[in-house]
């Protein structure tokens, strides 16, 4: 892998704005990062004012076979790309104006992108060194995010491929399924919902319903602690190329019921009040902003209970464990805000641990 990565740093020399040492790929410093859960991994690569006076760039290496796929469920209606999905979205959202990472260099054929390296410090650094500065770092990122969502919602062409994706009834089924199969039925001895499963998948077709209904809008899919970057004064989004038509409401879901920062409780229906008083592209009242919210909520860390499951026994990575109780809790916080709170079924699905 790091042959590839240095064999990109070779071709990229070919661009007259690079005026790299004809030697950078064999005298460049590469620092293997990994790849959490992702099928991708990345590389650091060090070398004197390489791009744009930094010090270093970021290699994104893919998989030679199923680059163009998603590491995250699908709708069956959904478009096959032709374009590598981070390179389709990047450039959308430069185009109406949203800061993202630059791309430098691309090759396909050895499955290498060489990216703008936005540092270390991630929005989860910067909660977690700035105790008293929390909420308005949430504000910051809520700034963001209803920037992203009044750009992309005014866009009129529609042109990049994430327009034509969508968050349908199915996948919404499908990740909560997701919940049962691998957060419940992995982890259980015997069948835990006994006698209920058709009732469970009425529950999950009426709340995919609810879901569907609400206003849509384009959503980042996983704008969380660690998917902002700090650099420069400035925000910067990452783990976009999954973006998508969704519920309004998924990205904030995303951000503040975070599995890796919790959140006192009252300090979330503060941000969510500070959402609902943005200029947004949709009318609605903070008691329907509310109520959407722990809506997407229960549907969103459900699927992330199960999620951090599935990681684990396929992919052999246990690091994601840690946050199984924490999700399942958010469930459980969303369930005593709703309507159907006192439902013997929906409580038979969040207490199962």
């Amino acid at each position: 892998m790091e042959a590839r990565v240095r064999k990109a740093l070779k071709l990229a020399q070919v661009r007259p704005e690079l005026e790299w040492d004809k030697d950078i790929f064999s005298t460049a410093v590469l620092e293997n990062l990994g790849g959490h859960a992702s099928l991708r991994i990345y590389w650091r690569i060090q070398s004197p004012s390489i791009f744009r006076g930094d010090d270093s760039l970021i290699a994104m290496v893919l998989p030679l076979e199923g680059a163009l796929g998603s590491d995250e469920g699908a709708s069956q209606s959904d478009p096959t790309p032709v374009e590598l999905p981070f390179v389709s979205v990047q450039k959308y959202l430069k185009t109406i104006g949203i800061r993202v990472p630059e791309i430098v260099f691309i090759d396909m054929n050895l499955g290498v992108l060489l990216l703008e390296d936005l540092g270390t410090t991630m929005f989860e650094n910067r909660v977690l060194d700035e105790p008293d500065a929390v909420e308005d770092l949430y504000k910051e990122a809520i700034d963001f995010l209803v920037d992203f969502q009044n750009k992309s919602m005014a866009d009129k062409t529609k042109s990049c491929l994430c327009w034509s994706k969508s968050f349908d009834k199915t996948l919404l089924e499908w990740e909560l399924e997701h919940y049962i199969e691998w957060g419940v039925d992995a982890i259980k001895e015997g069948d835990f919902f006994e006698g209920i499963r058709n009732d469970i998948k009425e529950r999950f077709s009426k709340l995919a319903e609810d879901l569907c209904a609400l206003p849509q809008a384009l959503v980042f899919r996983d704008y969380q602690s660690r998917n902002i970057m700090w650099k420069k004064d400035e925000w910067v989004a990452i783990d976009f190329q999954d973006a998508l038509q969704g519920p309004y409401i998924y990205d904030l879901v995303a951000l503040l019921r975070d599995s890796y920062i919790e959140l006192d409780p009252e300090m979330v229906r503060r941000l969510v009040d500070y959402y609902a008083d943005q200029k947004l592209p949709w009318t609605l009242s903070k008691e329907e902003i509310h109520v959407a919210f722990d809506m997407q909520s229960l549907q969103r860390k459900l699927k992330d209970t199960g999620r951090f499951v599935y990681i684990d026994k396929v992919k052999g990575n246990d690091s994601f464990l840690q946050y199984y109780d924490p999700s399942l809790a958010y469930v459980k916080n969303a369930l005593k805000n709703l309507p159907f709170k006192d439902d013997p079924v929906w409580n038979k699905i969040v207490q199962n641990g």
